[in-house]
């Protein structure tokens, strides 16, 4: 280009006008004077695999470390976040991982080829590199390779300065452990269960007694629903037996998914108390009672009860299973209330009830009376149970128990939770024992045994809050008002011999608990409600268990036939639980995280010492990696190598004049024009 064009032409000449009148002395001026900035001296890549690549890291890492968290917390039955929540929905839970991994596998491997380029300017610039090795050392810095390649390409004999080596090496190590980090971070995942995001749920609530009274008792429950509790204190005393208050709290939900995955909730609930009185003798005395009855109103001392014993149609020594549950009248004559009862009955009479357990001890003994009327003595206690002869000898004949219950309900708003999925196990048919197998539903219930009730979270069932936080629910204004006797109407005026107290006899109404057919077909149970109330007897030996699961089946037999019926909605706030693939332990993130921190340490430690030790490097620069290559030592190498490849340059240099070059390392030195090149250490430099 001439002086005249448009453009502008410096020589390269120019760059050093005084090279040859002032010598080294002028070489050494002319490069402190042009000495770069470090910043100047890495091409536009690798400042943004420093400038942005840690930004990366630490945005991959801290999405990665709050998803873990909170799935963790999720796992724990804690609220999870909504985001969390949208993600995990989605489906994105496994994507998150991947998009992350892959960023930071990006960033790890442009960082990587960045420490092989520093490592080679460094190892230049400071220890040298054998000659054979010195032009990769010097391209390196160019192509910014994998940092493997200062084994493969150098017979695995890199020539590093000793930490050089083992920060290099373990770069090496952790850039081939990326790339299995996706599956070291899925390896923390499993089929996780958590609990939802809690929302408003439209539930039905009972507002009407039609339909109530029904043959509960004949036919089986379709179902072992599960429900809320908030337990008593079992209470066995030498005279009788008390499972304190306990409240049951039914579930307004008609899908067994929705009360199996309800994990919190406060809904309007019907909650009720079963408490026992023993100490018979034919009548139920209403005064100096040893356990306290809260006396409302007394007509007369006691309560005189008939109750109908099971008839078996054959007879042999086996008595186990021969119940009879009746229920004195309770419609003029008396009133007795429970010690702090849910609700007072408010001039219904009939919240408070007392069923009578009769159990058989003695076949021979019930048909030795058939055919006249015997009186009937008490000959001792045990426990609960009054135990009677038929009055013709002192042979046990009977043992009886009394049971107090409240069946007045209201409806409240409460709160209930669980911190695993409930369960509603089914009542199979044992074709060894020829009975439903009851185990799991008196598991539910919590009457396996007396002595050692599960806990209700061991039970596949919620836990109520405290009572303390109860709160009356007044329903909506277009709403029926809430009938207290619905469970009245379940459990009294459904047994099957009610009709019979309507006539002229002086039966109460009763239900057998048979396991044999008997006499009086009509007025036996369903089998299932037989097993479950003679199991319960049989293992806990507690007729307050066993009233009280029975009745707890019963109770929600109606209710749910009673809820599919209903058309009340009124808002309740639930929490499903739901299954998804999240992590549930921080073993592979932790594992991961060091390996992202091990590399970020040795890029930074490496970065330090080119700032320190170089001066004359460029990062990406071709050119100058040419350019220190060529010089007079290393042309007779050059012009060989340009017909061979480097085993036979290895082979040539060693025959040649320049053996002893290769015993010496090679470094970057400033020669007399000016220029950078190659040069052996030992040359007096």
């Amino acid at each position: 280009m001439t002086a005249g064009s448009t453009g502008e032409y410096t020589p390269l000449e120019a760059l050093n006008p005084n090279a040859e009148d002032h010598g080294d002395e002028a070489g050494e001026e002319q490069s402190h004077g042009k000495r770069t900035k470090v910043w100047q001296r890495v091409d536009a890549t690798s400042f943004l695999a420093i400038l942005l690549g840690f930004p990366v890291l630490l945005l991959a890492v801290t999405l990665l470390a709050l998803f873990w968290h909170e799935s963790v917390e999720a796992i724990n039955r804690a609220e999870p976040n909504i985001y969390w929540a949208r993600v995990v929905h989605a489906g994105w839970a496994t994507r998150l991982v991947t998009v992350c991994t892959a960023s930071i596998r990006a960033v790890m491997a442009f960082q990587a080829g960045l420490v092989t380029a520093l490592v080679a300017g460094i190892a230049l610039e400071t220890t040298g590199a054998p000659l054979l090795h010195a032009p990769l050392y010097s391209m390196l810095r160019a192509v910014k390779a994998a940092p493997s390649n200062f084994w493969t390409a150098t017979d695995f004999r890199p020539h590093l300065p000793r930490l050089l080596y083992v920060l290099v090496l373990i770069e090496v190590l952790v850039t081939a452990a990326s790339q299995f980090l996706s599956t070291i971070f899925l390896s923390d995942f499993v089929d996780g269960t958590f609990t939802q995001r809690s929302n408003s749920t439209n539930v039905n609530i009972l507002n009407a007694t039609y339909g109530a009274a029904d043959a509960w008792w004949s036919m089986p429950p379709a179902a072992s629903w599960t429900f809320a509790e908030l337990p008593g204190s079992f209470e066995d005393q030498p005279n009788f037996q008390d499972t304190g208050h306990t409240f049951r709290a039914f579930l307004p939900f008609e899908e067994e998914m929705q009360r199996t995955r309800l994990h919190r909730s406060v809904v309007q609930c019907r909650s009720w108390i079963i408490e026992y009185y023993v100490h018979l003798s034919g009548q139920i005395p209403t005064e100096n009672l040893r356990y306290p009855l809260s006396i409302d109103q007394v007509s007369q001392p006691y309560i005189n009860f008939t109750c109908i014993l099971p008839v078996p149609a054959y007879w042999d020594n086996n008595t186990v299973g021969e119940t009879s549950l009746c229920v004195p009248h309770t419609l003029s004559n008396w009133t007795v209330l429970n010690e702090d009862p849910l609700i007072q009955p408010a001039g219904f009479v009939e919240a408070s009830n007392i069923f009578m357990v009769l159990d058989v001890l003695s076949t021979s003994a019930i048909i030795d009376t058939l055919g006249h009327t015997p009186a009937v003595q008490t000959i001792r206690t045990d426990g609960p149970w009054t135990i009677v002869s038929n009055g013709s000898a002192y042979i046990e004949t009977l043992r009886i128990s009394a049971c107090l219950s409240n069946l007045a309900m209201q409806t409240l708003t409460v709160g209930m939770n669980s911190t695993t999925d409930n369960f509603e196990p089914t009542t199979a048919w044992d074709h060894v024992t020829q009975s439903y197998n009851t185990e799991l539903s008196r598991l539910q219930l919590g009457v396996l045994s007396s002595e050692n009730m599960s806990p209700v979270n061991k039970r596949g069932t919620l836990t109520l809050d405290p009572r303390s936080e109860w709160e009356t629910f007044n329903p909506p204004a277009d709403t029926l008002g809430i009938d207290p006797t619905t469970f009245f109407l379940v459990v009294i005026v459904s047994l099957p011999t009610l009709f019979i107290s309507n006539l002229n006899f002086s039966y109460d109404p009763s239900v057998i608990l048979s396991r044999r057919t008997t006499g009086f077909i009509l007025g036996n149970s369903h089998p299932t409600h037989v097993d479950l109330f003679q199991d319960t007897l049989i293992t806990t030996a507690s007729p307050a268990l066993a009233v009280q699961a029975l009745l707890t089946r019963i109770y929600q037999m109606a209710y749910y036939k009673k809820l599919a019926q209903l058309n009340s909605p009124v808002a309740a706030v639930t929490a499903f639980s739901s299954t998804a693939t999240i992590p549930a332990q921080w073993t592979g993130f932790v594992l991961g995280l060091m390996l992202i921190v091990i590399h970020s340490t040795i890029v930074v430690v490496v970065i330090g010492w080119f700032v320190r030790l170089t001066e004359i490097s460029f990062i990406g620069s071709y050119w100058q990696t040419v350019a220190h290559v060529v010089s007079e030592e290393t042309r007779p190498i050059l012009e060989e190598a340009g017909r061979t490849d480097d085993r036979a340059v290895r082979v040539w240099a060693k025959r040649e004049a320049v053996v002893e070059s290769l015993r010496c390392r090679w470094i970057l030195r400033r020669s007399f024009s000016g220029r950078v090149t190659l040069g052996p250490v030992n040359d007096g430099r």
